[in-house]
């Protein structure tokens, strides 16, 4: 299993680098339209559809995708936080408000709150000045939380984070995560030299990747919670060794609309 991970791993992390610093928009959008489409076919079957009907809803997602381009970014972001408020409550909840969510309808609807705003978070952050160190910072964050929370969590993870939803986390994870994340980007951004992000702004931009981590957190809950009602290890076997493709993309579509806000923020102070 860790050789598998490992051998996908290597063949995946070039190819999604390679997207962020080598293709053009429109490509670029292509390439996560694919991507999201295949992360909505598994988030079909974590609805509780089956066969020609997780088909169906990955082609249903496209039109959202397509619509979401047509209107102003904010429509879609703010929809999207107010619905990380939502997934925060009930996770804390779970499984006590499951009748809310329970029916496909419902789990269908969540799925594309998830996926829309992450696919506009992306595409907006491709079209932003320093694109590529955007999106790589994001990534960063992401895997340096991910990192963090293991070695922290491993050490000194006694109090669980939420043992009904997902048993191995713990707070101390959460907070290994989030100073391992963010000393990471603070190193990125000296290395890259970006000044200007270390300047006033700088404590802003401290508060922004603690705020990205725990929306990473709190995505990976998610879609936990969902495959734990369903009774399910992993969202597809698309990537060996890694489980799905979902598996690997919760925490960034739901980071992704965050760093963008931030952005927005960071602008609106200078």
């Amino acid at each position: 299993m860790l050789k598998q991970r490992i051998i996908t791993a290597l063949i995946l992390a070039p190819i999604a680098i390679g997207c962020v610093f080598f293709l053009p928009l429109l490509q670029f959008s292509a390439f996560l339209i694919i991507v999201l489409s295949l992360a909505a076919w598994e988030w079909a079957k974590l609805a509780g559809f089956e066969g020609e009907h997780r088909v169906i809803y990955a082609v249903v997602s496209l039109m959202f995708y397509g619509a979401a381009t047509l209107v102003d970014p904010m429509f879609i972001l703010v929809p999207g936080v107010l619905w990380w408020l939502c997934a925060f409550v009930l996770v804390i909840n779970y499984p006590s408000l499951t009748h809310f969510w329970s029916s496909k309808i419902a789990r269908s609807i969540i799925g594309i709150f998830m996926l829309v705003p992450g696919y506009v978070g992306l595409v907006e952050l491709k079209q932003s000045a320093d694109s590529e160190f955007l999106i790589l910072l994001l990534f960063f964050l992401i895997w340096g939380a991910d990192i963090g929370a293991y070695f922290s969590g491993r050490a000194f993870g006694k109090t669980k984070l939420a043992p009904k939803v997902s048993p191995g986390k713990s707070w101390a994870g959460v907070y290994g995560g989030i100073a391992f994340a963010t000393l990471l980007a603070i190193a990125m951004c000296l290395w890259m030299g970006k000044p200007d992000f270390m300047s006033a702004r700088g404590l802003v931009f401290v508060l922004a990747c603690v705020a990205i981590v725990i929306v990473s957190v709190l995505g990976d809950l998610v879609e936990s919670m969902f495959k734990r009602h369903r009774g399910i290890k992993d969202s597809s076997a698309l990537l060996p060794g890694h489980g799905g493709i979902l598996d690997r993309i919760d925490s960034a579509i739901f980071s992704a609309p965050a760093m963008y806000l931030a952005l927005e923020l960071v602008k609106r102070l200078s």
